[in-house]
């Protein structure tokens, strides 16, 4: 067989699938990837990522990667865009304060600081250039008050030295160094745990049901949720409105967990979500940190919709969400990626495109350091109509997309 008559990576894997005996629902929900994608990825409609091999390959049998790739396929580990602070962030990580003295910044300070962090994260349209510069010095200062505090300051600041952890989560997620994220899941659960705070727990249980979402884990990740529900379903009526608040979180993470897996009871979640916000948070509210709000919870009906690969249901709940009204810069610029897919989905590459330009005008490093928007705008500078190849290869080249 030539290399012309070489079979595409969907092809190898739609045929150890099938020699598999799974069908595209099983082995979609065995490696966490929803049932739509399996299918594109099979009938090249969409790349097979490194990443979606990797989560493949155990349930197909597959030990060596060109099993997948074909020997034609050279896999570069320098592919991903990475940011220029990770380095920097890495070693406030692993900085470890083996003596420490001199006084610790207050409780106070710090939580102005690290409201403040997630503020510019949310409000910036560069928003991981800025969280690299925040990261280092946030980590560092939350990290000596905890060894320097005492009592009810130090369980305040280990709740504080956990959000810490959770925004150098959200930095590096996009970042190819799975290593340092996973540090700062355990991390950041450990700081909560440690605090006895049922709502830093909440948010820790969050995060790490995100990493383990990602990583094919999704069935872990309900249990964490149902378990960090617990904590705080009992504290709702009486609470404050934070409790609310992390309780429409943790449904609106289960719903979107369900809906990677192509279950349809993401709605039975999302729906809970939203009888929440309606009924426990008042008008206009939004969260700091979470960004919870009605909002939010439209545009988790969007991201629903596209993972269960149903385009026309993505178009009807976006129809009356106005992405201004969005209180997030960088969670308006993931809504234009969505949007964007429900686009691809329907093979409208001039759809597609448009929603891509959109989401790099509002946000550019959510375009640049996305996987999943690099991926389209790849194959739309391949596939796309010549009247608008240029556009795409112009967009490409403005977010550095290196697979061309």
């Amino acid at each position: 067989m030539t290399s012309e008559q070489q079979p595409t990576p969907g092809q190898r894997v739609e045929r150890l699938r099938r020699a598999a005996g799974l069908s595209r629902e099983r082995l979609a929900g065995l490696c966490g990837l929803s049932p739509t994608t399996v299918k594109f990825i099979e009938n090249g409609r969409r790349s097979l990522t490194l990443r979606a091999a990797q989560q493949l390959a155990p349930h197909l049998g597959v030990r060596d990667l060109g099993d997948l790739f074909g020997p034609e396929v050279a896999l570069s580990l320098d592919g991903r865009a990475s940011h220029p602070a990770v380095n920097d962030v890495r070693r406030a990580l692993t900085a470890w304060h083996i003596t420490i003295d001199g006084e610790p910044e207050s409780t106070d300070y710090l939580r102005g600081a690290v409201d403040s962090a997630w503020q510019t994260w949310h409000t910036s349209r560069h928003q991981r250039t800025a969280a690299g510069e925040i990261l280092p010095g946030l980590l560092d200062a939350t990290q000596r008050a905890t060894r320097l505090h005492n009592g009810d300051d130090r369980r305040a600041s280990l709740t504080l030295l956990a959000q810490a952890y959770h925004l150098a989560q959200a930095y590096l997620a996009w970042h190819g160094d799975r290593e340092m994220v996973w540090l700062t899941v355990d991390r950041g659960m450990t700081a909560a745990l440690d605090a006895d705070d049922p709502l830093a727990i909440a948010q820790a249980s969050w995060y790490a049901a995100h990493l383990l979402r990602a990583v094919g884990r999704g069935d872990e990740a309900l249990d964490r949720l149902r378990q960090a529900r617990g904590l705080i379903e009992p504290r709702v009526a009486d609470g404050g409105t934070e409790w609310a608040e992390m309780l429409a979180d943790l449904h609106l993470c289960a719903a979107l967990t369900r809906a990677r897996t192509g279950d349809q009871g993401a709605w039975s979640d999302w729906d809970a979500a939203r009888t929440v916000v309606d009924r426990a948070l008042p008008d206009g509210f939004v969260g700091l940190r979470t960004r919870v709000s009605r909002p939010l919870v439209d545009v988790y009906a969007v991201m629903c919709a596209v993972d269960l690969g149903d385009p026309d249901e993505a178009q009807r709940r976006a129809h009356a969400l106005d992405p201004a009204s969005i209180p997030s810069t960088e969670r308006r610029g993931r809504h234009f990626v969505e949007l964007a897919r429900s686009a691809d989905l329907e093979g409208a590459r001039e759809a597609t495109l448009h929603l891509l330009g959109r989401a790099e005008a509002t946000s550019p490093e959510t375009v640049r350091y996305s996987p999943v928007a690099q991926d389209m705008v790849t194959r739309l500078c391949r596939e796309a109509p010549a009247a608008i190849r240029a556009e795409a290869v112009d967009l490409a080249r403005r977010i550095g997309a290196t697979d061309l």
